[in-house]
């Protein structure tokens, strides 16, 4: 059953619910491709000990560990990703917060227009800008979601870039213990 969180929230909000949203359904799938992983580890490493050769239990021994280790990684990495993703719930939040302050802002501004047209010597002016003043004030908000947006995806691309150097040196190793394997006649 789908929440309902995601449609009681301002647009900027909702947008931002769906990412994180999706960004979990994409965590989820990187878990299940660590169980994997390591299922598929196991089973070449009793598939070759099953062969009774030698050197190929020996070889596919050790590529189930390095196998079983890519998918451990798999499940740092959506780890990882969970970390970026509260970061972007914290975005969302103070968004939501912000947006009434937006709003009020927004219907100041039009008001101090409306009287500037119709009574440019009007009193009310004067408090409407001051009043506006404030509501600027509040918007500076907008600085801590730069700023979370920014830890985010720093967060994000450091693990993206952790996994894929781990995964590069475990997938050589694992081409170099292939090579080892003689198949000449």
């Amino acid at each position: 059953m789908a929440s309902l969180r995601g449609l009681q929230q301002p647009d900027l909000s909702k947008k931002l619910f769906k990412i994180i949203k999706s960004e979990n359904h994409a965590i989820g799938a990187y878990e299940s491709a660590s169980r994997e992983r390591i299922s598929i580890a196991s089973q070449i490493s009793d598939w070759g000990e099953a062969t009774g050769d030698d050197s190929i239990s020996d070889i596919s021994d050790k590529i189930g560990v390095l196998m079983s280790e890519m998918g451990e990684q798999e499940d740092l990495f959506a780890q990882n990703l969970e970390d970026y993703r509260t970061v972007l719930k914290q975005i969302r939040n103070t968004e939501s917060s912000v947006q009434p302050s937006r709003d009020n802002k927004a219907k100041i501004t039009d008001e101090i227009q409306k009287l500037k047209y119709k009574e440019p010597q009007s009193t009310k002016l004067v408090q409407l800008e001051q009043e506006l003043v404030r509501a600027e004030a509040q918007n500076l908000l907008t600085n801590i979601t730069r700023q979370k947006l920014k830890e985010a995806y720093d967060l994000h691309s450091a693990a993206v870039i952790e996994r894929a150097e781990k995964q590069i040196l475990l997938a050589r190793h694992m081409r170099r213990l292939v090579q080892l394997l003689d198949d000449t006649p």
